[in-house]
C-alpha cells in the first residue's frame, strides 16, 4: 500500500522532511522532561551535591539557595513542556498538511479515473458504491498519516532515545522493561489481520447504504408512486443493521486489543517498579534515579502503546484504500491506441461493417449489422424496443467497442482514431434530457465551453428556447436545481436540443428529441432541425415516427438485425414490420410486433 501511495506523496516530500525535523527536536526536548524531577529530589531534598555542569546551567545550586534552585527548575520545566508543545504541534501540522495533500491528490484522481472508465465499468457498478470510495475511503490518507504516521515518527524518536538513556542508567532494569515488547508484537500480528478485515467488511457495509440512499432519493417519485415506502425503509433498515452489527464487531476487536495491550503495560510497569525498588534498597541506584527511571518507562510504554493503536489505524485505513486502488487500478476498456490520429477533415460517412456486439458474453444485442451512412444522409433507426437502435448509437459514440467488426467513420475504424477526437464530431441530443447544475448557459455551452453569449443565445432560438429562458428569474444566468427539477420536461429537452446546435459537430444523434415537446412547440422544432441536419451525417432513434419524416433512409430493426431499410413511402408498401409499426403508433393495430 506504501508503494502505490508513493506517487501521490512524493511531491510533499519537502514538507515531510521539515515536519520528522519538527518532530525530533520536540522528541529531543521530551527525553529531558524527567531531568528537573531528578535534580530536585537528589540535590534539592535529599541534599546530594550537584555537578559543576548544572551549577553554571541553573543559579541557585552553586549558591546555597534552595528555593532560588526551585525556581530555577520550575521555570526550566515550563520552557521545556512549552517548546515540545509548540514543536510537537508544529511538525503534527506539516505531517497532516501532507496527508491532507495526498488525500486531496486521491479524491482528485479518483474523480478523474472515474471519468475516464468505460461506460461497462459503471454498468456494472452502483452509483452510491463509487460515491463512497472517493468521497469516504480516500479520506484514509489522511487518516494514515494523522492516525499512524505522526505517532510512529514521535513514538520511533523517543523510543531509541529512551533506550539509549535507560540502558546508561541501568542495563538489567533496562531489559525487565524491554521484555514486553515481544508480547506487544504477538498482539499486533493476532489482532492486525481481524482487524483489517472487518475494517472492509464494514466500508463494504456503509457503500451499500450509500447506494441505496442514493437509488431511493433519485427515484423517490417512483418510490412513493408505487407506494413502496415501507418496503424501502426495511430494505435500508436492514442494511444499516448490517452495518451497525459490522461496525459493533470491528470496535469489539479494536477495543480487545486496546485492552490487551494496556495489561501488558501494566505487568511490565510493575516488574520495573519491583527491580527498581530493590535498586534503591541495596543502593545502586537513588530515589532521584528511579523516578527517571519510571518517567522514562513511562515515555517508552507510550510509543508502544502508540504503536499498537497505529497498527489498528493501518489496518483499517489499508482496508480502505485497498477499495480506491481498486478504482485507481482499473483498467479502461475504451483507450487509445499509441499515436492515434485526429484528422484534420472529416467528411462525415459512416459505416457498420458485420457489427456484433453484446453487454454481456453470450447475450448479442447486435447480430452482424451492416450498413452505410453517406456524407450529409439523415438515417432513422426504428424498431420494437429493445431492437437495439440505441446500442448503435452507443458504438458510434465509441462508449462500447464492437465484440465483431467494426464501425468506420471516413473509411477508419474508431479504434483507430482518438477517442476524444471522435465524440467531438458527434452532437448528441438524448431521449432523456440530461442537463447539470449550475446555470442554463453553462449547460447549453457545455459541449463548447468557450462559446460567445450570442452564439448560445443563437443556439437557444433554433431550439425554440430563448422565449422561455429570458423569462426565468435570470434569463440565461439563471441556476438549474438539481436534475433542473425546476424545469418542464420540455424545457430540458430544448435546452438538450440548443447544445447539439452549439456544439455544431459534423454528425448529428438525435434519439428522439422531440418526445417530450407539445404537438405545436414540436412542429416548430422540426423546421428548425431540418436545418440542423442538412449537410451533418443524421441519425434519429425515432419512438414517435413525427421525426422519421426527416429522413432519407429508415433501417428497421428487429432482434439486433437489420430486417428493412428504404424511405418511408417505400416501407409502407406491402405487409412490412415498420408499416406495421407505424400502424401501431396510429392506432390502427392493436399490438406492436415482438422484438
Amino acid at each position: 500500500m506504501l508503494k502505490k501511495l508513493l506517487p501521490y506523496w512524493r511531491p510533499n516530500r519537502g514538507l515531510t522532511v521539515v515536519g520528522i525535523a519538527l518532530l525530533a527536536a520536540a522528541a529531543a526536548v521530551e527525553l529531558a522532561l524527567p531531568w528537573p524531577m531528578k535534580w530536585l529530589v537528589d540535590h534539592i531534598f535529599a541534599d546530594r551535591p550537584s555537578s559543576a555542569w548544572l551549577q553554571a546551567l541553573l543559579p541557585g545550586f552553586s549558591s546555597g539557595e534552595k528555593m532560588t534552585a526551585v525556581a530555577a527548575l520550575c521555570g526550566l520545566n515550563v520552557l521545556l513542556a512549552v517548546g515540545h508543545r509548540w514543536l510537537t504541534a508544529a511538525g503534527q501540522m506539516a505531517i497532516i498538511r501532507v496527508g491532507g495533500l495526498l488525500t486531496l491528490s486521491l479524491r482528485a484522481r479518483g474523480y478523474e479515473q472515474f471519468c475516464r472508465l468505460s461506460l461497462s465499468y459503471h454498468d456494472r457498478t452502483r452509483v452510491g458504491d463509487s460515491l463512497y470510495r472517493i468521497a469516504y475511503d480516500t479520506h484514509a490518507g489522511m487518516t494514515l498519516i494523522s492516525g499512524a504516521l505522526v505517532p510512529l515518527l514521535q513514538g520511533s524518536l523517543v523510543f531509541a532515545g529512551v533506550i539509549l538513556i535507560l540502558l546508561r542508567m541501568d542495563v538489567a532494569l533496562t531489559i525487565v522493561a524491554a521484555a514486553a515488547g515481544p508480547v506487544f508484537w504477538l498482539c499486533i500480528r493476532k489482532f492486525g489481520r481481524q482487524i483489517e478485515e472487518g475494517s472492509r467488511k464494514y466500508h463494504d457495509h456503509e457503500s451499500v447504504i450509500l447506494s441505496t440512499v442514493q437509488e431511493s432519493l433519485s427515484s423517490m417519485r417512483t418510490v412513493q408512486a408505487f407506494t413502496r415506502e415501507p418496503d424501502t425503509s426495511l430494505r435500508f433498515r436492514k442494511q444499516a443493521t448490517d452495518s451497525f452489527l459490522a461496525n459493533l464487531r470491528l470496535v469489539k476487536l479494536q477495543l480487545l486489543f486496546s485492552g490487551t495491550v494496556g495489561v501488558v503495560m501494566a505487568v511490565g510497569t510493575a516488574f520495573a517498579i519491583f527491580f527498581g525498588a530493590q535498586r534503591v534498597l541495596d543502593g545502586t541506584l537513588s530515589v532521584g534515579d528511579v523516578l527517571v527511571f519510571l518517567a522514562y518507562l513511562g515515555m517508552l510504554y507510550q510509543p508502544v502503546n502508540a504503536f499498537s493503536q497505529s497498527a489498528s489505524v493501518v489496518r483499517s485505513a489499508s482496508a480502505q484504500l485497498a477499495r480506491v486502488f481498486e478504482v485507481l487500478d482499473a483498467v479502461p476498456e475504451i483507450t487509445d491506441k499509441p499515436g492515434a490520429p485526429s484528422p484534420a477533415r472529416v467528411e462525415g460517412r459512416v459505416e457498420f461493417r458485420n457489427v456484433t456486439f453484446g453487454y454481456e458474453p453470450g447475450r448479442p444485442v447486435l447480430k452482424d449489422v451492416s450498413f452505410v451512412a453517406q456524407p450529409g444522409e439523415v438515417i432513422a433507426l426504428v424498431g420494437p424496443t429493445g431492437a437495439g437502435k440505441s446500442t448503435l448509437a452507443s458504438l458510434l459514440l465509441r462508449f462500447y467497442d464492437p465484440t465483431d467488426g467494426g464501425v468506420l467513420l471516413d473509411g477508419t475504424n474508431l479504434c483507430e482514431l482518438r477517442l476524444a477526437w471522435v465524440r467531438q464530431q458527434v452532437s448528441v441530443v438524448l431521449q432523456e434530457a440530461l442537463l447539470l447544475s449550475g446555470s442554463v448557459r453553462d449547460n447549453i455551452a457545455y459541449g463548447r465551453p468557450g462559446a460567445t453569449l450570442a452564439e448560445i443565445e443563437e443556439a437557444a432560438r433554433k431550439a425554440q428556447a430563448d422565449e422561455f429562458i429570458r423569462a426565468l428569474p435570470d434569463g440565461y444566468e439563471t441556476n438549474l436545481a438539481e436534475r433542473a427539477v425546476n424545469l418542464s420536461g420540455g424545457q430540458k429537452q430544448r435546452l438538450a436540443i440548443a447544445r447539439a446546435f452549439l456544439k455544431n459537430a459534423p454528425i448529428l444523434v438525435l434519439d428522439e428529441p422531440t418526445s417530450a415537446l407539445d404537438a405545436q412547440t414540436e412542429e416548430a422544432l422540426l423546421a428548425a432541425l431540418r436545418q440542423l441536419v442538412r449537410g451533418r451525417t443524421t441519425f434519429i432513434i425515432a419512438h414517435r415516427f413525427s421525426t422519421v419524416r426527416l429522413a432519407n433512409r429508415i433501417l428497421v430493426l428487429r432482434d439486433g438485425r437489420i430486417v428493412e431499410q428504404g424511405p418511408h413511402d417505400e416501407l409502407m408498401r406491402g405487409d412490412t414490420l415498420y408499416r406495421q409499426l407505424h400502424a401501431s403508433q396510429r392506432g390502427e393495430a392493436d399490438t406492436v410486433p415482438a422484438a
